[in-house]
């Protein structure tokens, strides 16, 4: 580690450790006003303000007793995740200009602030407020805070988020852009307000823009008022969950005015929990733009739909669902969609939707739309989407009463699938499919107005159970490209199987202007088509058409049903048709007129089940008049052929019977074929001469014959028989005559015609008898016939007959009988005589009419069975006789018997034990009026009312109580379970007696109390008397008085507990008194008693106890301002101050604890305080004078109390506040103190100073200083007595006393250098300096100790304060020790290294003596040379001298610390040449050693003589040349490369060993010479690692 790096490190230490320190417990408050006021002696009881910026490191409460008031143009910074809780009151005080703002600190979501339930009825209220970058904004928890002007931007999770019953008030609220850029795994995010778990605020103006989940979220039995809500922009974005406008959950809210654009779902209701109730109401509602729905309720189970209401909306318009301003364009579901039951739609317009306008799934009767319009809604090509309103599966028709569809792509209404409906006044017009579509549904409606549309006015498929009603269709079909879109109306398989119910009806049904045909018929029966009228369609079209062409499967087929029909067309030239054309279908046609020029009626009557046809009443006309074909059996009655027939009656393959056919013509000709038979009752100028007929075509005409039967006295004979027997086409028939002598014989045929003519006229026989005698006649039978058979009879008996009373009557004794057969006559008219007589009391009558047992006069009529004959004669004695049998006996009384209490349904009679049974016997009476007697019996032997003497009677109402002790006569059921009798006796028969069996239960008491109160204020006592309750056992009672607000009041099962005193709550209370018994049986059951009563709130209560005017204070003096005894009775106890007495309820009220406004003024001062009700007692500090102080106490609700109390205060000397030091403590005497008295205060505002004073000094410590700034100063050892004097600029002075231990100090013993971990080079001087204190000046000792680390040796001492040294390479430990007269010790230490220095040899200074030497002359040579090692580690120097093979070694050494290395060695160089002198200073040993080395060349001059082998010597010195250059090079590149280890390491060097003796070589050639060279340069290089 270099030495930089040593000096940065301990930079990095202290800043990770500054950031590493907790910062818990922060609360940061930059340029702002942060004011705590302690309200009482309990600190956790205060008023905060905050104002300017404040930071929250962590989440803030405030406590249940405190008040946070938060002032104008206050930021609140939140940290991540936390969030201000409100147990007590918040009160946010920001304005329009200036508002309160809440945001995150740096980064992370804050939680915004959350009301919890503790905080319910304390007064919160928040004015003009922004959260912004929140999870949640506001969260509110059974509380009731007051929320005006708040706004919260892009909360990810919740805006206003309720639960547990909250109900706040929140007025103007905006919510904008809630979960944008979030996304979380559930789906409770983006969410403007959600109001759940039966929460029920009050909404006032709220803009909730740009949600991704919901705009207003109301779920969990929740509900509250909503007004005035625009939302905006609601929609997924890949949300997990709906996303809707306004989300509706087993809640009831009333919202009104609302508006919601551009949102996934504008509103949507569901109903989830069954058990729950799910009732939205909502006024005044606009919503526009939706992607999918505008509104949709639903049920989230589709198993179980019951009747329930669900949705209640009124003046309610959806415009542009699925439209180009939604979010994506053409996706909608429906505009309205309805798959829940019990939704009520008041006053709708839905128009503009790409969609169909409303959809309805599974709904019911329960369901109702009143004046609902749909403009322009449907999705093209979309099935049932298409239509403005789609049904579907809803098998209890909704209620629709005035609807208009108007400009759908589809139909107006599409009905399909079981999609019932019903209502009234529908106009269904201008849609460009059918007006109304009915497939497999069922639908009733009364006043249906079909207009204009597209295609049919109405189409009906597969349907039954279809009812219109005073229905018009005017212009429909004009964009229908086939005859069944073109129809006015279209019936298409409107039942195919003929039933007894599923009609399809058409009632008062009139069809104009139509494309193509009127009304449509095709493959339909049960089909009712009454009093309808089709007139002016388009002449090539048939007005009325009907083809069951395709019935052919099976039991289909059956009737079409027509009445009144009133057909007006004008089809003539190339439109010629007919009026009515019938194709393959039965038809019961009754009362049809047709107008206009047409054919008339074309009927095929060949269908499938062969089903006949009728035709009656109908007015024929026509060019064709009638065309009847394939008819098996139609029947007919009054058929009129008009003067407008201009054509013919003709019957092809059918068989027609008609009754009273007229021809107003006379003219008219009818046309058989050979297959037809034509049957005329009864005919009225019938050309019949000139009817067409075929072979074997028959036309019948037949009339009817009336016969009377009379004899001599041309009175009628009854059941006289009558025949009649015909010479051609009818068989003999045989009839008896009426009561009158008169029968009749309809429809014979008189005549046949056929291809030939006529046949003869019939001749009928009439012959008639009775009593022998017999008669007849023949007449003609060319008309109806008329014939009188008269029998000249003898004279006959009487006819009697006889009316009452009927055989086998039974009456009671002398009871009213009337005997009555005066419709008795004599055919005769002979003079009649009556005898009844009885087989007891013989002749009883002599009238066709009278009566017996009438009264003492008339004739009696005994008890017992009597056979009643009727006797009647005429004057002739022809008599007839009747007998019945009739009883008249003495009968049983009838009983009629009312309990109270009454019966149960098995019969029996259960009471209380003390209970007083009621027997109402009041219907009770005897048939023959006997007295009666009537009592009541017990299993148990008891008789009542004792049947003693003669004067027994039956009473109406008979009155009983069971008794608890019995007395003579009256005994005491054994048992709870007996039998009870009624018992009634006429004295003639057996006494009836009835028997119940009965139940005696002991009764829960009645409860009975009063209310006893002085006033009707929450301060008044009330007292419960129940005093008048009683056990009517005399059981032990067990009472409970009970509040409907404050729960259980009382329980008590002493005498006493019928009583209670106490106070109610604020509020309406239903008080009950429950009362019971200790009888087993009664366990768990009471009886209870209510009474409602109101309590009202009091007023608080101002009344000061102190100060007084009596009372004297200085400015400095805190004044108790105590209201004793004031309060409020409508606020709880515990929420006041714990000091005194108050007037309050020790109870919580109901309602939550009253909030009061507390508030003391000064009339100099301004105000004191204002908290809550613990501000009852307060200290303050006032000003000097004469001062008017006021108590004001506001609930809220009462006006402002006051009370007011006058005080006077005096001028003041300066209070001085020390916050340090701190007497308590003890100081050494090296300490300096820090006099801190900036809290210090002149309560009269002037000026002061401080000077301060001590027992042990001589001088002033501080004189005359300024205390708002902190001094400091030290202190001698010893007991000081601090003197602090207070002086201000009126010369006021306050002295103080503090009494201040200092102790003597240790040494502290400071070493200057070296630093730790100092680092030194090798040889380099090593200052060891101190500069130790001791604040008592007794230092009496001090050490050096350096030791080395790697030894533990102690290298060197010293007791110098400072002191020069130096060290040999290595780690040492420095050591100071001081020392103080006290034997106080203190020893610090530094740690040091002496880094190793390489060595240096000095070329320079390199010196050989002698400088040249002779070849073949021993000479001494003396090197010197300079070596630089600061450590002075380096002690090997050598040096090796190289001459050709000749090699000489030797050491150099430093005798004399010179630094100068000198060594010398004798040579005999052989021959003249330049030997290399090469020096190696090495440092250290092996691989971690390092050396310098320098050379230098030695001239070696030869002999004189001259030289034999001069190449020889010439190429030897070329090879010690080459040898001497590349050591060189060698030598550069290890310096080299020693300086770079250096650089990358503290390591010591390493060389390699250069040492290696050569001077054992022998040469013998110069071959051998450079073979040495090069293994000598070679095994340099490998040492050097250059190979």
């Amino acid at each position: 580690m270099d030495k930089a790096a040593r000096s940065i490190l301990p930079c990095i230490l202290m800043l990770v450790i500054i950031v590493t320190v907790p910062m818990t417990n922060m609360t940061t408050n930059h340029d702002s006003s942060f004011v705590t006021e302690d309200i009482s002696n309990a600190a956790v009881k205060s008023q905060t303000t905050w104002s300017g910026v404040v930071e929250l490191t962590e989440s803030y409460t405030i406590d249940v007793s405190d008040e946070l008031i938060i002032a104008p143009c206050t930021l609140v910074k939140l940290s991540s995740a936390s969030r201000i809780f409100v147990e007590g009151r918040l009160s946010i005080e920001g304005d329009l200009a200036c508002p309160v703002i809440v945001d995150q600190v740096n980064s992370g979501l804050h939680y915004g602030i959350q009301f919890n339930q503790s905080s319910f009825g304390r007064g919160s209220t928040v004015e003009n407020l922004s959260i912004e970058n929140s999870m949640y904004g506001v969260t509110i928890y059974g509380s009731n805070p007051s929320l005006n002007n708040v706004t919260i931007n892009n909360p990810s999770r919740v805006g206003i988020d309720l639960f547990s019953g909250a109900n706040p008030i929140i007025r103007d609220l905006t919510v904008d852009q809630s979960g944008r850029g979030f996304t979380y795994n559930d789906w409770r995010y983006g969410i403007g307000l959600s109001v759940g778990s039966s929460s029920s605020p009050i909404v006032e103006r709220a803009v909730l823009t740009d949600m991704r989940t919901r705009g207003l979220n109301i779920w969990g039995d929740s509900g509250g008022i909503y007004r005035q809500i625009t939302i905006d922009n609601i929609t997924a974005e890949g949300a997990s969950a709906i996303s809707a406008g306004v989300w509706v959950e087993d809640s009831r809210p009333l919202i009104t005015n609302v508006s919601v654009d551009k949102s996934d779902y504008g509103i949507l209701i569901r109903h989830i929990d069954d058990g729950g109730y799910t009732r939205a109401v909502v006024r005044d509602c606009l919503v526009t733009n939706s992607m999918y729905r505008g509104i949709y309720v639903d049920k989230a189970n589709h198993t179980n739909f019951t009747n329930y209401e669900t949705a209640d909306f009124t003046n309610t318009v959806v415009r542009g669902t699925g439209g180009p301003n939604a979010k994506t364009a053409g996706i909608g579901f429906a505009a309205i969609d309805i798959n829940a039951t019990g939704v009520w739609f008041e006053n709708t317009l839905i128009e503009d939707s790409t969609t169909t306008g409303l959809r309805l799934y599974f709904v019911d009767s329960s369901t109702t739309f009143r004046n609902l319009t749909i403009v322009n809604s449907g999705d093209p090509g979309q099935g049932a989407h298409e239509a403005g309103l789609a049904i579907r599966s809803s098998f209890f028709a909704p209620n629709f009463d005035g609807l208009e569809i108007t400009g759908s792509p589809g139909p107006g209404i599409s009905a399909t699938s079981g999609g019932a409906m019903q209502g009234s006044n529908w106009f269904l017009h201008n849609n460009s499919q059918d007006g109304l579509y009915i497939d497999s549904s069922t639908v009733i409606v009364d006043g249906l107005h079909l207009t204009d549309n597209g295609q049919s006015g109405a189409h009906v498929y597969d349907s039954r159970y279809v009812t219109l009603t005073n229905l018009t269709a005017i212009g429909n079909g004009n964009l229908g490209l086939t005859d069944v879109e073109q129809a006015g109306l279209l019936f298409e398989r409107s039942n195919d199987i003929e039933t007894n119910s599923g009609d399809v009806t058409c009632n008062y049904c009139a069809v104009s202007n139509s494309a193509g045909i009127g009304v449509m018929v095709k493959d339909s029966v049960d089909l009712w088509l009454n009093h309808l009228t089709v007139e002016d369609n388009t002449p090539s079209y048939d007005p009325i058409s009907i083809d069951n062409s395709g019935l052919t499967v099976g039991q289909q087929g059956g009737q079409v049903n027509m009445h009144d029909i009133v057909v007006n067309t004008e089809r003539v030239g190339t439109d010629s048709g007919p009026a009515l054309r019938i194709n393959r279908a039965a038809a019961n046609i009754d009362l049809i007129s047709l107008q206009g020029n047409h054919t008339g009626i074309i009927w095929n009557g060949d269908n499938n089940g062969n089903f006949p046809s009728s035709l009656s009443r109908a007015q024929l006309s026509g060019t064709t008049c009638l065309l009847l074909t394939e008819h098996d059996i139609m029947t007919g009655i009054d058929n009129v052929v008009t003067p407008e027939c201009t054509g013919s009656i003709t019957l092809q393959d059918s068989n027609v019977n008609w009754s009273g056919l007229t021809d107003l013509t006379g003219a008219t000709i009818i046309n058989l074929d050979s297959f037809s038979k034509l049957h005329l009752h009864q005919p009225n100028q019938i050309a019949l001469s000139d009817a067409v007929i075929a072979p074997s075509g028959e036309i019948d005409v037949a009339w009817d014959i009336s016969v009377w039967v009379q004899n001599n006295n041309s009175n009628g004979i009854p059941d006289a028989p009558v025949q009649l027997s015909f010479d051609q086409f009818e068989p003999n028939a045989q009839q008896n005559t009426n009561q009158d002598g008169l029968v009749t014989f309809t429809d014979f045929i008189g005549q046949r015609w056929t291809n030939m003519g006529s046949s003869s006229v019939s001749t009928v026989t009439v012959g008639c008898s009775y009593d022998g005698q017999s008669n007849s006649s023949s007449v003609q039978l060319d008309g109806n016939k008329i014939v009188y058979c008269l029998l000249p009879l003898d004279n006959q008996p009487p006819f009697l007959y006889w009316d009452s009373p009927e055989d086998s009557s039974v009456f009671p004794s002398s009871f009213e009988v009337e005997f009555n057969a005066s419709r008795s006559w004599d055919l005769d008219d002979d003079e009649l005589t009556w005898e009844w007589t009885s087989s007891i009391d013989g002749i009883i009558g002599n009238q066709a009419s009278f009566a017996v047992n009438q009264g003492p006069a008339s004739q009696a009529l005994s008890d017992g069975v009597h056979v009643i004959t009727a006797k009647l004669c005429d004057d002739r004695n022809n008599c007839v006789q009747q007998a019945r049998t009739i009883e008249l006996s003495n009968l049983d009384p009838v009983v009629f018997v009312d309990f109270t209490p009454g019966l149960n349904t098995f019969n029996e009679l259960i009471m209380p034990r003390t209970g007083t049974l009621d027997v109402n016997l009041s219907g009770t009476y005897d048939p023959e009026g006997d007295p009666l007697n009537c009592w009541i019996s017990t299993s148990y032997g008891l008789t009542f009312p004792e049947q003693t003497g003669s004067q027994l009677s039956c009473q109406e109402l008979i009155q009983y109580s069971f008794p608890m002790i019995a007395s003579p006569g009256n005994p005491i059921p054994p048992s709870d379970s007996f039998s009870l009798s009624i018992n009634v006796d006429d004295g003639v028969n057996p006494t009836v007696t009835l028997t119940y069996d009965t139940i005696l239960f002991n009764e829960i008491p009645s409860p009975i109390f009063e209310v006893i109160r002085a006033d009707n204020y929450s301060q008044n006592a009330v007292t419960l008397d129940g005093s008048q309750t009683v056990d009517p056992e005399g059981d032990i009672l067990e009472i409970e008085f009970y509040s409907s607000l404050d729960g259980v009041l009382q329980w008590s099962n002493e005498p006493s507990g019928n009583v209670w005193q106490g106070y109610l709550s604020r509020g309406v209370h239903m008080i009950e008194m429950r009362v019971t018994d200790d009888v087993p049986e009664n366990v768990g059951t009471y009886r209870t008693s209510s009474i409602l009563i109101s309590v009202l709130n009091s007023a608080p209560i101002a009344d000061i106890k102190s100060p007084t005017i009596n009372d004297e204070y200085d400015s400095s003096e805190m004044v108790i301002l105590s209201a004793n005894g004031s309060g409020d009775y409508d606020s709880v106890c515990s929420s006041f101050s714990n000091i005194g007495f108050w007037h309050c309820s020790i109870d919580e009220p109901a309602q939550g604890s009253e909030f009061l406004q507390v508030s003391w003024t000064s009339d100099l001062d301004g105000r004191l305080s204002s908290t809550n009700q613990e501000g009852l007692y307060h200290a303050s500090r006032l000003s000097s004078g004469l001062h008017t102080l006021t108590l004001e106490i506001d609930d809220g609700i009462n006006p402002p109390v006051i009370d007011t109390t006058t005080v006077e205060v005096s001028k003041s000397a300066p209070v001085l506040s020390l916050a340090t030091p701190n007497p308590s403590s003890t100081y050494l005497s090296s300490e300096y103190i820090f006099w801190n008295a900036m809290e210090s205060v002149d309560y009269d505002g002037d000026d002061f100073t401080m000077s301060l004073f001590s027992n042990l000094h001589s001088e002033a410590i501080l004189d005359d200083v300024d205390p708002s700034q902190t001094h400091i100063s030290q202190l001698q050892a010893g007991e000081h007595v601090i003197s602090i004097i207070l002086t201000d600029s009126d010369g006021m002075q306050r002295t103080e006393t503090i009494n201040l231990a200092v102790d003597p100090s240790s040494p502290n013993a400071v070493i200057v250098n070296p630093a730790e971990g100092q680092s030194f080079l090798g040889g380099e001087a090593i200052i060891l300096e101190e500069e130790s204190t001791d604040a008592d000046f007794d230092i009496v000792y001090r050490q050096w100790e350096v030791t080395d680390k790697s030894s533990g040796i102690i290298t060197h001492t010293s007791t110098s304060s400072m002191e020069q040294l130096s060290l040999q390479p290595g780690e040492y430990l420095v050591q100071l020790t001081v020392r103080d007269s006290l034997q106080n010790t203190m020893i610090v230490t530094r740690n040091i290294r002496v880094e190793n220095t390489d060595p240096v040899l000095d070329d320079q200074s390199l010196v050989v003596t002698p400088g040249e030497l002779t070849a073949g002359v021993l000479v001494n040579i003396e090197v010197s040379v300079k070596l630089s090692d600061p450590d002075g580690t380096t002690q090997d120097v050598r040096a090796t001298i190289i001459h050709d093979l000749q090699v000489w070694n030797f050491v150099l050494q430093d005798l004399d610390g010179d630094d100068v290395w000198e060594g010398s060695i004798e040579i005999n160089p052989e021959k003249p040449g330049r030997p290399s002198l090469k020096i190696i200073a090495t440092d250290g040993v092996g691989e971690t050693a390092t050396v310098s080395q320098v050379s230098k060349t030695i001239v070696v001059n030869e002999v004189e003589q001259a030289s034999t082998n001069v190449s020889l010597i010439i190429g030897s010195g070329a090879v010690i040349l080459l040898l001497v250059l590349s050591s060189l090079i060698l030598v550069k590149i290890r310096r080299n490369r020693f300086e770079d280890e250096l650089i990358e390491s503290w390591d010591a060097l390493s060389n390699p060993n250069t040492t290696k003796d050569f001077s054992e070589l022998e040469v013998e050639s110069p071959n051998e010479t450079k073979g040495v060279v090069n293994d000598l340069w070679s095994q340099l290089e490998q040492e050097e690692g250059l190979d």
